[in-house]
């Protein structure tokens, strides 16, 4: 776990290193930023809350700030649907394409060319949740899911059309 949470940056209230992935999910710390509060320590934890979904938890000090997911959706929804059962993710941006919606606390974004034997004629959707009060940045948050989602679109899982990977 120490390899997912290693890092160069961290702001002068931040007395730990900024991750550079989200479960082994490569994004870059700046990324990561705007989005993490002062603290001690910041951990990961991977589950798995159903055979269509993983998700990543970073917290600070014991706090979830952060929640990163992959999850199976009906192919035929968008991200408005997904975005409406996820705490957080409030419909405030979607981009031109409609593969990216966002707002300064959360967002989902829409994989594409990613296909699951075991979840027939559905598509990998990526979720962004901030969980920290004080955090707030929309531009920030747009950058995050685009990295986030083309990182999962070109894993392992993705291109070798097997469930989402688990790090």
């Amino acid at each position: 776990m120490a390899a997912m949470l290693t890092g160069c940056s961290a702001s002068e209230d931040q007395e730990y290193a900024t991750p550079d992935s989200l479960c082994g999910v490569s994004v870059k710390s700046d990324h990561l930023t705007p989005f993490l509060p002062p603290g001690k320590k910041v951990s990961s934890q991977q589950s798995s809350p159903n055979g269509g979904a993983d998700r990543c938890k970073i917290s600070v000090d014991g706090n979830p700030v952060i929640i990163a997911g992959q999850i199976w959706w009906d192919e035929r929804d968008s991200v408005i649907n997904v975005a409406n059962v996820h705490a957080r993710v409030e419909p405030d941006h979607i981009t031109d394409d409609k593969k990216y919606l966002y707002s300064g606390t959360g967002a989902v974004g829409r994989s594409d060319g990613c296909t699951d034997s075991e979840h027939p004629d559905q598509n990998l959707f990526t979720t962004i949740q901030v969980f920290t009060s004080e955090a707030d940045d929309t531009p920030a948050m747009k950058s995050l899911i685009k990295k986030y989602t083309e990182e999962i679109e070109g894993s392992s899982a993705c291109l070798s059309g097997q469930e989402a990977s688990k790090g």
